[in-house]
């Protein structure tokens, strides 16, 4: 089960894992059952409405997924939305108590700001400032029991692994960077496949950068992307993968990605730091490169 987070590599390590011939997951991504209830209770927006086109939300719908998948494989999933909930480790445990869990951390600041740069660029955030869609997160700072839309509060790393650990034996949870992942991707992968108990993918599966953040170029290409969003939920379960992910590279082939203002990456380390310093002791790893923007 990879459980998150969002915007740390998740897609790439999906596209990695759905070619492995000893694996069995599902081509579409983020089928996100385990924080379904969670999402229910929320209210309404524009991205929890996209996000419920390609969620499962009963069991029998969910095991479904794995219908076809062969005794001999091993099983498993990928939905960063899992690590947005406190609750998700628990339901997890409940139905699959065996399972092994991977989670994708990255730089809190930088892995928010990504977030907010995809959500724009798909037109599922209606702020045109970063400064302006975490005001929130800023004005009410304690950590919330689930945090999807809230890209601050997702950053809590130490908050939402913390069940995982409290649910599941500590062999059985791996914890990946985003930093080791971009700049030895196959040595990664291979790490994760050992973890898994799997033979190394080795040079067989080509790794390509996935699900780029960045804001369209083209206006005419922006604007087309940005107000059919929820069209495109409702179609993911309908058009192969493969027709999706070339009608997204020609539209997302050109993308700017506007710079970070250092002054608010600054104070927003500082509003991570206590979480940072939780996080270090649960996995039992310093990370000075987190404490600087």
């Amino acid at each position: 089960m990879v459980v998150g987070g969002s915007r740390c590599g998740t897609t790439s390590l999906h596209a990695a894992l759905v070619r492995h011939p000893s694996l069995f997951v599902p081509a579409d991504k983020s089928p996100n059952y385990f924080t379904a209830p969670d999402v229910a209770a929320l209210p309404d927006s524009t991205a929890l409405r996209a996000m419920k086109g390609h969620s499962v939300t009963t069991e029998r719908e969910y095991l479904q997924l794995f219908a076809q998948a062969p005794a001999s494989l091993l099983a498993g999933e990928v939905s960063p939305v899992y690590l947005q909930s406190i609750h998700t480790a628990a339901r997890l445990a409940s139905l699959a108590p065996e399972s092994r869990i991977i989670a994708m951390l990255r730089h809190p600041v930088h892995r928010a700001y990504a977030h907010w740069l995809g959500r724009r660029r798909d037109g599922l955030d209606p702020h045109d400032q970063f400064a302006a869609a975490i005001a929130d997160d800023l004005a009410n700072p304690a950590p919330r029991d689930v945090a999807f839309n809230h890209y601050l509060a997702i950053g809590r790393y130490a908050h939402y692994l913390a069940p995982f650990y409290a649910a599941f034996p500590r062999e059985r949870i791996k914890v990946v960077f985003f930093d080791d992942f971009a700049s030895s991707p196959r040595a990664v992968i291979d790490d994760v496949c050992q973890f898994l108990g799997v033979p190394p993918l080795g040079e067989e599966i080509p790794m390509e950068q996935r699900n780029k953040g960045g804001i369209i170029r083209n206006p005419l290409l922006r604007a087309m992307w940005t107000r059919t969003a929820l069209q495109r939920a409702r179609l993911r379960g309908i058009l192969p993968a493969s027709v999706r992910d070339a009608v997204g590279h020609i539209v997302l082939r050109d993308l700017e990605r506007p710079r970070l203002e250092p002054e608010l990456a600054s104070a927003l380390v500082a509003y991570f730091l206590q979480d940072i310093s939780a996080l270090e002791q649960l996995v039992a790893r310093e990370l000075p490169a987190w404490r600087r923007a």
